[in-house]
């Protein structure tokens, strides 16, 4: 993609953010590092005219590339007119966003928004259940008398301009930049609305959404110093009731007056969306434990069954999601999701069978346990030393994964484990005392549980145990529209009881020796 900027008119206020620019021109650039210029995905290229070098340039970048006009784009400043080039894959990627039932689905779409037609209207009341994601939206419409999803959509979620993790958006939100936030997520929305309607004559009953915490406060404008800081205090928890007027602000032919209900939380780290999963996979209904976990930039968890569920969550970073990883990508068509190691030889698949652009967090998973198994990386996670300096190539020049990788992915799958253990014990039930594990998301979809028990990410002994559910908060919300229970969901809030992992004494004990594989 090709972008002239120029200082005529008013378009630009030199020196200006190159960041700044693109969003005015409807351009979200994502920050994977949240604009701090580590991670070094954000690369463009000039083409014509001049951006200074920044010293987060001179640290990422050889003296090759900057010659040749590569620069962070996170961090560029503009100081007059110039053309520059940004990878289209970087701008615009159709993510993965896992099925609401459960199938191996994987987009063959290269654009941004996806509509799925899946089944017909039929007789029955019709209402659209929401997942906010911090990285993707998911919209159903669905038959509320026989919980049949009629249609689906998908889209990104452009606040990832902004960072790609929560803790990116609580301080660009801190920093003034709430309502554009705000605005950039109604924007999504309202377009997911027109694109899931569109072309239909049926009549919406209700509406109901659900995300994170954060999500969730910035969609309704909440301040969010609160969560950013400690004792991690929200704004709100509440279940809401409006239309959808007044929620988005914006006129949505044939459903401004359709009541909306938003799904409320339980704290500031588990948000309305785990309420919504836990809800779907009845956990406070049934006679024997669920371990529940939701994998993502932060893992939630909860275990627990009639009348009493107890949850925390653990700060995984973006590893398992492709962030701060040399390769690393989001689940995107042409992912490395599967890696094996046969007579030195490296074979991989990618999503969609497309050509291979990256490593998302199942293609890590599978190659943390091929070096495992092949004896290319020890229990440690120290590579031979032949592959010390250059890392595994998995395909030669273009994808490898490197010691720094290892050790990000570490850090990742240490906090996970740790915290599922601590979250075990916790509870007084024992490991053969779980009768499921609800694995929720597409990388549960996706993830060969043989593999994530040998490399320690989950116990050997849940491996035959682990139910993929897919978007758990999909079916959670489904589950609601059918049987609207709003004293039920609050009766279950009140027996889910939350900890913290960071404040655990056996939390540092458990990471460090989780780390190892």
């Amino acid at each position: 993609m090709i972008v002239r900027i120029t200082s005529d008119g008013e378009e630009i206020r030199t020196p200006e953010p190159l960041t700044s620019i693109l969003r005015e021109k409807g351009i979200h650039f994502p920050l994977y590092c949240g604009g701090s210029g580590q991670c070094g995905k954000c690369l463009i290229q000039v083409r014509e005219g001049v951006l200074p070098v920044t010293t987060a340039d001179r640290q990422c970048l050889s003296e090759e590339q900057l010659n040749e006009g590569y620069r962070l784009g996170c961090q560029a400043v503009v100081e007059g007119n110039c053309m520059i080039e940004l990878e289209a894959g970087i701008i615009e990627q159709d993510f993965y966003v896992p099925p609401s039932i459960v199938k191996n689905i994987e987009s063959e779409s290269g654009s941004r928004n996806r509509l799925t037609e899946l089944n017909g209207y039929g007789d029955g009341r019709l209402g659209i259940a929401v997942d906010i994601g911090t990285t993707t939206i998911a919209m159903v419409l669905v038959n509320m008398n026989t919980g049949n999803i009629c249609r689906e959509y998908t889209g990104l979620n452009h606040q990832r301009s902004y960072g790609t993790d929560v803790m990116a958006r609580i301080r660009a939100s801190m920093e003034g930049k709430g309502a554009e936030l705000q605005r950039i997520i109604r924007d999504d929305l309202s377009e997911g609305f027109r694109q899931l309607m569109e072309g239909t004559k049926a009549s919406v009953e209700c509406i109901v959404i659900a995300g994170n915490t954060t999500m969730m406060h910035l969609l309704r404008g909440y301040d969010c110093s609160g969560l950013g800081k400690y004792p991690f205090k929200p704004y709100s928890l509440g279940f809401e009731k409006m239309t959808l007027e007044e929620l988005l602000r914006s006129f949505i032919g044939g459903l401004e007056h359709v009541p909306v209900f938003l799904m409320p939380g339980i704290s500031a780290f588990i948000g309305g969306d785990i309420t919504a999963g836990i809800w779907g996979c009845r956990i406070d209904k049934a006679e024997k434990p669920h371990l529940f976990l939701d994998l993502g930039t932060n893992a939630e968890m909860a275990i627990g069954c009639r009348g009493r569920i107890l949850t925390t969550s653990a700060a995984a970073g973006p590893a398992f999601e492709g962030g701060q990883l040399s390769c690393g990508i989001g689940s995107i068509p042409g992912a490395v999701k599967d890696i094996k190691i046969q007579y030195g030889l490296v074979r991989y698949e990618t999503i969609g069978r497309r050509p291979p652009v990256g490593i998302c967090g199942t293609g890590m998973v599978a190659g943390m346990a091929a070096m495992l198994e092949s004896g290319i990386m020890d229990s440690n996670g120290r590579l031979m030393s032949r592959y010390a300096s250059s890392g595994l190539q998995i395909v030669p020049g273009k994808i490898r994964i490197t010691q720094a990788d290892i050790r990000e992915f570490q850090k990742a799958k240490a906090a996970i484990r740790a915290g599922l253990d601590i979250l075990v014990a916790s509870s007084g039930y024992r490991l053969e005392d779980i009768a499921v594990f609800d694995l929720a998301g597409g990388f549960g979809c996706q993830l060969d549980t043989r593999r994530a028990a040998f490399i320690r990410l989950m116990p050997e002994a849940l491996k035959d145990r682990v139910h993929p559910v897919g978007n758990a908060v999909i079916n959670g919300l489904i589950s609601y529209m059918m049987n609207p229970d709003e004293d039920g969901i609050l009766q279950m809030i009140e027996g889910v009881h939350e900890f913290s992992l960071a404040n655990h004494p056996d939390f540092t004990n458990n990471f460090l020796e989780f780390s190892r594989f």
